[in-house]
């Protein structure tokens, strides 16, 4: 059998607006781990209701935020939100949840494969793990790559990820995706056209996965 996977037709993806509709409809009325939830620096509640961690809470039963970045974690525990310091990589806290979200996260992380397994501990049988993150082959990048150009990434990250690097992440802890899209918000009339024509060029993925994945290395 051979080692790789690929040369074939892509795989058929839906191409999606947003980064948050389907999560949102899977958090509604269920317990929530939002996984790296602060984002942005938010000093007020004005502020704070602009965050994707404000919307997720206004549809869950119950949401707790968790987030490394203790001097906004700080505040925004003062402003009495339900926010954790600490690290995803080591976590225990517990309980578990039905959906654990981790938007604009996994790229981040030292220790992926930590955080999949404490993701693992916290879920709940039948639950949903929900993750967001760019595409390593967006349109943006691969433009630049063609004009010899470095893509702007951000110094904070560790690593770039397509569907199958992170489908191949995930089967090693445990987990089996379920539902995945591709997602760009098209602002621009000519991305939005290149992107609509192949929506493998879009800025970002969304994978959403289940406990019970094959593990190839056990």
């Amino acid at each position: 059998m051979s080692l790789f996977r690929g040369g074939g037709r892509l795989r058929r993806r839906p191409l999606v607006p947003g980064k948050f509709a389907r999560i949102v409809e899977l958090c509604e009325g269920r317990d929530v781990l939002d996984c790296g939830c602060v984002g942005s620096e938010a000093e007020s509640q004005a502020d704070y209701e602009a965050t994707s961690h404000a919307l997720i809470s206004k549809h869950a039963r119950y949401c707790l935020g968790i987030d490394i970045w203790k001097e906004e974690v700080d505040p925004q525990q003062r402003m009495g939100l339900d926010i954790l310091h600490g690290s995803v990589e080591t976590m225990s806290l517990g309980r578990q949840f039905d959906v654990i979200v981790a938007a604009d996260l996994i790229e981040h992380l030292a220790n992926p494969g930590a955080f999949l397994d404490r993701a693992a501990e916290h879920l709940r049988d039948g639950g949903r793990l929900c993750l967001v993150t760019p595409n390593a082959w967006s349109l943006n990048n691969t433009v630049k790559y063609w004009l010899g150009r470095e893509p702007g990434v951000n110094p904070e990250h560790t690593c770039w990820y397509d569907f199958v690097t992170l489908e191949q992440l995930l089967a090693r802890h445990g987990f089996r995706p379920v539902e995945e899209y591709w997602q760009d918000y098209r602002a621009k009339p000519l991305v939005s056209i290149v992107v609509g024509w192949r929506p493998n060029l879009a800025a970002h993925l969304i994978l959403i996965a289940e406990k019970g994945g094959a593990n190839p290395r056990s």
